[in-house]
């Protein structure tokens, strides 16, 4: 949900692919969790909203990334980014079914 001047909540199927998406290109354990949350964005010279991405798995630290646009807007280089971010190193080509159903 959005936090904030909006009521418009993010389009769930959009949110599902980005998790699943990324669960796929990093191969993750079925007990890590990926969130991916749709927020007003408050801090000073920053886009109106943004979309946090974050990585929880067990025996590791909490990773997570913030997108400055909404949900709707991203798209795999902005995975790639997110993956680079947490320190994976990670194929455009892990992002193809993203590109494909967008």
């Amino acid at each position: 949900m959005l936090i904030g001047g909006s009521s418009k909540k993010p389009d769930l199927r959009t949110v599902r692919r980005i998790k699943r998406v990324l669960r796929e290109a990093l191969a993750l354990s079925d007990d890590a969790t990926v969130t991916v949350t749709e927020l007003a964005c408050l801090e000073e010279d920053c886009a109106p909203v943004e979309t946090v991405v974050g990585l929880l798995r067990r025996d590791a630290p909490q990773l997570q990334h913030k997108l400055h646009k909404s949900t709707d807007g991203v798209d795999a280089q902005d995975l790639m980014e997110v993956c680079t971010a947490w320190g994976f190193e990670v194929r455009s080509a892990a992002f193809s079914s993203f590109t494909k159903e967008s």
